[in-house]
């Protein structure tokens, strides 16, 4: 991937696939992702542009079953190549209620802890859910009105980047901001965490 120019934007794309671009500042594409659907486990390839013509990065979930059935499920993130860049790993039970993650280098350390800003927001969007047809309704306009964050943090608790979604229906834009200068290959392996992260979010509501 080439170096990155923060604020990063990741948009879904209205397809029947699901499928996001990522652009940085100016404007540059650095990627464009699509999930794999149909599958008993999930798998997100990664590529240069539109046109899927170069492969970078897969990710996929351990196991058999994993991720469809499992959302604890640790999520690999590889390069095309093959080489183990890192993994996505959900944080136990903590993850019903609130974003709760640790991005993990290659060799299983924790590089970076993942949490949402405002749990509350969960717990009140689950309750609105659960309303039938009303709940739909309140909770598109619960979608456009309130827009969730998480802070990303090294070891040592220093917050170094920050994700949050941007006004709009349907969980369509978010924003990837640089907190903290850091080395650039921290960059790549945060960038595919957080792209893992909000489809998984996404997912949930």
């Amino acid at each position: 991937m080439p170096p990155f120019q923060f604020p990063l934007t990741l948009e879904f794309k209205f397809s029947l696939f699901t499928e996001l671009q990522v652009h940085d500042a100016v404007g540059q594409q650095l990627a464009y992702v699509r999930e794999k659907t149909f599958s008993v486990r999930d798998e997100v390839k990664v590529y240069t542009d539109a046109s899927r013509q170069q492969q970078t990065h897969s990710m996929k979930a351990e196991g058999f079953l994993a991720g469809a059935l499992d959302w604890r499920a640790k999520r690999l993130i590889r390069r095309s190549d093959g080489t183990v860049l890192g993994a996505l790993q959900a944080q136990g039970m903590r993850t019903l209620w609130a974003a709760g993650y640790e991005l993990l280098g290659p060799d299983d350390s924790v590089r970076f802890t993942i949490r949402n800003d405002q749990p509350w927001m969960s717990v009140v969007e689950g309750a609105i859910d659960a309303v039938p047809l009303i709940g739909d309704f309140v909770a598109m306009g619960f979608d456009y009105f309130v827009n969730p964050t998480y802070t990303v943090s090294d070891p040592g608790g220093q917050p170094t980047y920050r994700v949050h979604k941007k006004r709009s229906f349907f969980s369509r834009r978010f924003v990837i901001e640089e907190l903290r200068p850091g080395p650039a290959e921290n960059d790549e392996l945060v960038l595919l965490g957080l792209i893992q992260l909000v489809l998984r979010e996404r997912e949930r509501g």
